[in-house]
């Protein structure tokens, strides 16, 4: 049995550069972009299906797939994978007129096979299946920020990309290892199992944290952040837009998988505290940051960290309540920032500038498109009624019910921070 999902991915993959060799060089890129958005809307196509087995018939576990990979489809994947589909989607439409002078063919090859990675993430059922997509996903993310190779900005920028994510993947690589040698299995369900009867000691407390530092650099994790402020910039809008939306949610999700499901809640004293410390930290260097840049994109890069710091809030509290909120500012953050770098994107490509010092007037220029990036922002401080607002506010509640309200202190703290920004960009345009 195979996932019809994942393998329409592949096999576009796979055939795009055959369609660009074959096209016209006048209509290549459109060519290009017509066949890849088919590609995806297929592969969502069956995502639907697969929405409706899984609804009807629980995960659906597939033990035989190529190289000996381990797949387990539950809802969350489905939700996850929905994400990373619809946000891809969108940057792929985007890219109609953005990729003009660069290589579509190659373009359009790597963004289909960084969505085969990151849909493989969350179809994984072991350990294993799960490190080979994110491999994936990474070596095309560095390739992808350094797609404009003639720039030194985005050469410097992977590599400190690459060095950083790297530093990250030995790190759960070791933390696999020290699962294996516990366990003698990296099947998620068998993990759980084991780990249900078993009490924690300090090796397995050492690799948490390793799982925690290596998830925690991809997800932009203060202090492990410093390559995603340089990334965003760098990378073409579209890839900017995958980075911040759905690229380091694959972290939070892999976090979430191995905390809420091959652990359990509780299971170390003291995790959900650690958790909680860095949701603060991040939330308010974040929004201290973009406070102080004047680079439209570096800005919205430092807004994703502060927003990373929200959904931890969620995570670090633990309970159905919390992760609901964690889940949904998931989805909203793809959806705001992906609107957000878009628009941001448009207007740069029409002024030829990322600095808000030099965009006095676009507002009457491109009414529509700062209209839309106003929405968006304004949805990112979690202004009611827009979607930032739910899915903040589902977070707020589920801390003091928890008895844990500082956490929503902080929460509602960092919102001010982020409206100061925000009302500095409009003012800008």
């Amino acid at each position: 049995m195979y996932i019809e999902t994942l393998d329409t991915l592949i096999l576009f993959t796979v055939t795009t550069p055959i369609v660009g060799l074959a096209s016209p060089r006048r209509v290549r890129r459109r060519i290009l972009n017509i066949y890849a958005v088919i590609g995806v809307l297929l592969s969502a196509y069956f995502l639907l299906r697969l929405y409706g087995k899984v609804k009807a018939g629980g995960a659906v576990l597939i033990g035989r797939y190529p190289l000996g990979a381990y797949l387990m489809i539950d809802m969350f994947s489905v939700f996850m994978a929905f994400v990373f589909l619809t946000l891809g989607l969108l940057a792929m439409v985007y890219s109609w007129d953005y990729i003009e002078e660069e290589n579509p063919t190659l373009f359009y090859t790597l963004f289909l096979g960084l969505l085969i990675g990151l849909v493989g993430i969350v179809f994984a059922g072991d350990f294993f299946t799960l490190f080979i997509f994110w491999e994936l996903m990474c070596l095309i993310s560095y390739t992808m920020v350094a797609f404009r190779k003639e720039r030194w900005e985005a050469l410097e920028a992977s590599f400190k990309y690459l060095i950083m994510s790297a530093a990250g993947g030995a790190t759960i690589l070791l933390a696999i290892s020290f699962l294996y040698a516990t366990a003698g299995t990296l099947n998620f369900i068998y993990l759980a199992s084991f780990f249900r009867d078993s009490k924690p000691n300090l090796f397995l407390i050492l690799t948490l944290i390793l799982f925690i530092v290596g998830f925690g650099i991809n997800a932009g994790v203060v202090p492990l952040h410093t390559w995603l402020p340089d990334a965003h910039p760098a990378a073409p809008t579209p890839i900017s837009a995958m980075l911040s939306g759905v690229i380091i949610k694959a972290s939070i999700y892999a976090l979430c998988r191995i905390l809420f499901f091959v652990f359990f809640t509780g299971f170390f004293p003291g995790e959900m505290i650690l958790i909680a410390s860095l949701s603060i930290i991040t939330m308010t260097a974040g929004n201290i940051m973009a406070l102080l840049q004047d680079d439209i994109k570096r800005l919205l890069a430092y807004s994703s960290i502060a927003h990373i710091g929200y959904i931890l809030v969620g995570v670090s509290i633990g309970t159905q309540m919390a992760l609901t909120g964690t889940i949904l500012h998931i989805l909203n953050h793809a959806l705001m920032k992906g609107a957000a770098f878009l628009s941001a994107g448009a207007i740069i490509y029409r002024l030829k500038t990322r600095s808000l010092r030099n965009m006095a007037g676009v507002g009457r220029r491109m009414p529509v498109t700062v209209a839309a990036f106003a929405v968006s922002l304004f949805a990112l401080t979690g202004m009611p009624p827009l979607n930032g607002f739910i899915s903040e506010l589902v977070l707020f509640t589920s801390s003091v019910q928890a008895d844990m309200a500082w956490l929503g202190i902080a929460i509602i703290i960092n919102s001010i921070l982020s409206a100061a920004y925000v009302l500095r960009i409009l003012r800008s345009l």
